[in-house]
Protein backbone atom coordinates (compact mmCIF):
# COMPACT_ATOMS: atom_id res chain seq x y z
CA UNK A 1 0.00 0.00 0.00
CA UNK A 2 1.34 2.82 -1.24
CA UNK A 3 2.79 4.89 1.47
CA UNK A 4 1.33 2.68 4.30
CA UNK A 5 4.94 2.60 6.01
CA UNK A 6 5.54 6.10 6.28
CA UNK A 7 2.33 6.82 7.61
CA UNK A 8 2.20 4.34 10.32
CA UNK A 9 5.56 5.77 11.44
CA UNK A 10 4.41 9.25 11.44
CA UNK A 11 1.22 8.39 13.55
CA UNK A 12 3.02 6.66 16.13
CA UNK A 13 5.86 9.26 15.82
CA UNK A 14 2.87 11.75 16.58
CA UNK A 15 0.79 9.83 18.94
CA UNK A 16 4.18 9.99 21.28
CA UNK A 17 4.91 13.45 20.90
CA UNK A 18 1.22 13.81 21.86
CA UNK A 19 2.23 12.26 25.24
CA UNK A 20 5.36 14.56 25.92
CA UNK A 21 3.67 17.53 25.36
CA UNK A 22 1.31 16.75 28.09
CA UNK A 23 -2.02 16.56 25.97
CA UNK A 24 -2.91 12.59 27.06
CA UNK A 25 -1.82 10.22 29.08
CA UNK A 26 -1.06 6.70 28.81
CA UNK A 27 -3.78 5.45 26.15
CA UNK A 28 -5.73 8.31 26.37
CA UNK A 29 -6.91 10.45 23.14
CA UNK A 30 -6.24 9.37 19.71
CA UNK A 31 -5.10 10.35 16.53
CA UNK A 32 -5.13 9.23 12.81
CA UNK A 33 -4.04 10.63 9.33
CA UNK A 34 -6.06 9.62 6.24
CA UNK A 35 -4.17 8.41 3.12
CA UNK A 36 -5.93 8.12 -0.20
CA UNK A 37 -8.79 6.05 1.46
CA UNK A 38 -7.17 4.54 3.78
CA UNK A 39 -7.49 5.87 7.87
CA UNK A 40 -4.66 4.98 10.05
CA UNK A 41 -5.45 5.32 13.53
CA UNK A 42 -3.61 4.85 16.96
CA UNK A 43 -4.84 1.33 18.48
CA UNK A 44 -7.45 1.00 21.59
CA UNK A 45 -5.44 0.56 25.16
CA UNK A 46 -2.15 0.64 23.73
CA UNK A 47 0.11 3.33 26.54
CA UNK A 48 1.80 5.62 23.56
CA UNK A 49 5.19 4.91 24.98
CA UNK A 50 5.13 1.32 24.04
CA UNK A 51 3.21 2.04 20.56
CA UNK A 52 5.31 0.66 17.63
CA UNK A 53 4.42 2.03 14.16
CA UNK A 54 3.53 -1.83 13.60
CA UNK A 55 0.51 -1.72 16.07
CA UNK A 56 -1.21 1.27 13.99
CA UNK A 57 -4.52 0.05 13.00
CA UNK A 58 -5.81 0.73 9.23
CA UNK A 59 -9.69 1.62 8.70
CA UNK A 60 -11.81 2.44 5.65
CA UNK A 61 -14.56 4.95 5.52
CA UNK A 62 -17.30 2.48 6.75
CA UNK A 63 -14.99 1.47 9.96
CA UNK A 64 -14.05 -1.82 8.53
CA UNK A 65 -10.53 -3.09 9.74
CA UNK A 66 -7.61 -3.45 6.99
CA UNK A 67 -5.00 -4.52 9.28
CA UNK A 68 -4.54 -7.81 11.67
CA UNK A 69 -3.76 -7.43 15.17
CA UNK A 70 -5.66 -5.02 17.77
CA UNK A 71 -8.35 -2.99 17.68
CA UNK A 72 -8.94 0.60 16.84
CA UNK A 73 -9.48 3.35 19.28
CA UNK A 74 -12.64 3.22 20.42
CA UNK A 75 -13.44 6.55 19.09
CA UNK A 76 -13.19 5.16 15.80
CA UNK A 77 -16.44 6.49 14.30
CA UNK A 78 -15.44 9.95 15.26
CA UNK A 79 -12.73 9.55 13.02
CA UNK A 80 -14.53 8.34 10.24
CA UNK A 81 -16.99 10.41 10.44
CA UNK A 82 -14.75 13.53 10.03
CA UNK A 83 -13.23 12.30 7.30
CA UNK A 84 -16.20 11.80 5.60
CA UNK A 85 -17.50 14.84 6.11
CA UNK A 86 -14.81 17.33 5.32
CA UNK A 87 -12.79 16.36 2.41
CA UNK A 88 -9.80 18.73 3.57
CA UNK A 89 -9.05 17.12 6.73
CA UNK A 90 -6.51 14.31 6.30
CA UNK A 91 -5.45 14.56 9.89
CA UNK A 92 -6.95 14.93 13.72
CA UNK A 93 -5.84 14.74 16.98
CA UNK A 94 -8.06 14.00 19.89
CA UNK A 95 -6.70 15.16 23.39
CA UNK A 96 -7.71 14.50 27.00
CA UNK A 97 -5.72 18.20 27.88
CA UNK A 98 -6.24 19.29 31.33
CA UNK A 99 -7.25 23.05 30.65
CA UNK A 100 -8.98 22.26 27.53
CA UNK A 101 -10.76 19.52 28.94
CA UNK A 102 -11.59 21.60 32.41
CA UNK A 103 -13.61 23.90 30.64
CA UNK A 104 -14.89 21.85 28.47
CA UNK A 105 -16.57 20.19 31.70
CA UNK A 106 -17.38 24.09 32.63
CA UNK A 107 -18.73 25.54 29.70
CA UNK A 108 -17.24 27.53 26.49
CA UNK A 109 -13.81 28.48 25.78
CA UNK A 110 -13.50 32.18 24.68
CA UNK A 111 -10.18 32.97 23.11
CA UNK A 112 -8.42 36.45 25.25
CA UNK A 113 -5.28 36.60 23.42
CA UNK A 114 -4.94 38.34 20.14
CA UNK A 115 -3.14 35.24 18.61
CA UNK A 116 -5.68 32.73 20.26
CA UNK A 117 -8.38 35.01 18.32
CA UNK A 118 -6.99 34.79 15.50
CA UNK A 119 -6.59 30.88 15.27
CA UNK A 120 -10.13 30.14 16.94
CA UNK A 121 -12.35 33.06 16.52
CA UNK A 122 -14.32 34.76 19.41
CA UNK A 123 -15.35 31.23 20.70
CA UNK A 124 -14.38 27.33 20.44
CA UNK A 125 -17.63 25.44 19.74
CA UNK A 126 -18.42 22.91 21.95
CA UNK A 127 -20.06 19.60 20.92
CA UNK A 128 -23.57 18.53 22.85
CA UNK A 129 -22.68 15.98 25.26
CA UNK A 130 -22.56 12.25 24.53
CA UNK A 131 -21.45 8.65 25.42
CA UNK A 132 -17.65 8.38 24.43
CA UNK A 133 -16.88 6.02 21.84
CA UNK A 134 -20.37 6.54 19.89
CA UNK A 135 -22.09 7.42 17.12
CA UNK A 136 -23.58 10.09 18.62
CA UNK A 137 -20.38 11.62 19.85
CA UNK A 138 -19.17 10.87 16.46
CA UNK A 139 -22.13 13.12 14.97
CA UNK A 140 -21.89 15.67 17.98
CA UNK A 141 -18.35 16.25 17.13
CA UNK A 142 -19.08 16.56 13.47
CA UNK A 143 -21.70 19.34 14.18
CA UNK A 144 -19.45 21.09 16.25
CA UNK A 145 -16.68 21.40 13.86
CA UNK A 146 -18.72 23.09 11.28
CA UNK A 147 -18.70 26.04 13.49
CA UNK A 148 -15.67 26.75 14.52
CA UNK A 149 -11.38 26.63 12.70
CA UNK A 150 -10.49 23.52 12.80
CA UNK A 151 -10.92 22.93 16.74
CA UNK A 152 -13.78 21.79 18.77
CA UNK A 153 -14.31 20.65 22.58
CA UNK A 154 -15.95 17.39 23.57
CA UNK A 155 -18.05 18.46 26.10
CA UNK A 156 -17.21 17.01 29.73
CA UNK A 157 -14.20 14.98 27.71
CA UNK A 158 -11.68 16.70 25.41
CA UNK A 159 -10.63 18.38 22.50
CA UNK A 160 -10.57 17.53 18.76
CA UNK A 161 -8.25 19.45 15.82
CA UNK A 162 -7.64 19.01 12.41
CA UNK A 163 -5.92 19.75 9.99
CA UNK A 164 -4.13 19.18 6.24
CA UNK A 165 -1.08 17.26 8.10
CA UNK A 166 -0.70 15.69 11.45
CA UNK A 167 1.63 18.61 12.21
CA UNK A 168 -1.25 21.10 11.64
CA UNK A 169 -3.31 19.11 13.77
CA UNK A 170 -0.73 18.62 16.57
CA UNK A 171 -0.04 22.11 16.30
CA UNK A 172 -3.67 23.44 16.42
CA UNK A 173 -3.97 20.90 19.25
CA UNK A 174 -0.79 22.16 21.79
CA UNK A 175 -2.58 26.18 21.07
CA UNK A 176 -5.67 25.41 21.74
CA UNK A 177 -4.41 24.04 25.38
CA UNK A 178 -2.32 26.46 25.71
CA UNK A 179 -5.45 29.37 25.34
CA UNK A 180 -7.01 27.40 27.46
CA UNK A 181 -4.76 27.85 30.18
CA UNK A 182 -4.15 31.34 29.54
CA UNK A 183 -8.45 31.91 30.29
CA UNK A 184 -7.91 29.62 33.21
CA UNK A 185 -5.33 31.88 34.89
CA UNK A 186 -7.36 35.07 33.97
CA UNK A 187 -10.48 33.57 35.11
CA UNK A 188 -8.37 32.80 38.55
CA UNK A 189 -6.82 36.55 38.71
CA UNK A 190 -10.04 37.93 37.83
CA UNK A 191 -11.47 35.65 41.37
CA UNK A 192 -9.01 36.95 43.52
CA UNK A 193 -9.43 40.32 42.42
CA UNK A 194 -13.11 39.89 42.47
CA UNK A 195 -13.03 38.36 46.31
Amino acid sequence: MHGGRAARELVCRTARRMTELGLVAGSAGNISRRVGSVIYITPSGVPYDYLRPQMIILLDFDGNVLSRGGEPSSEWRMHVLIYREFPEVHAMVHTHSPHATAIAVHGSLRPVSDEGRLRFGDEVPVSRQAPPGTWELACATVEALKQGKGACLLARHGAVTVGWTLTDALRRAVALEEEARVVSWCAGVRAQREG
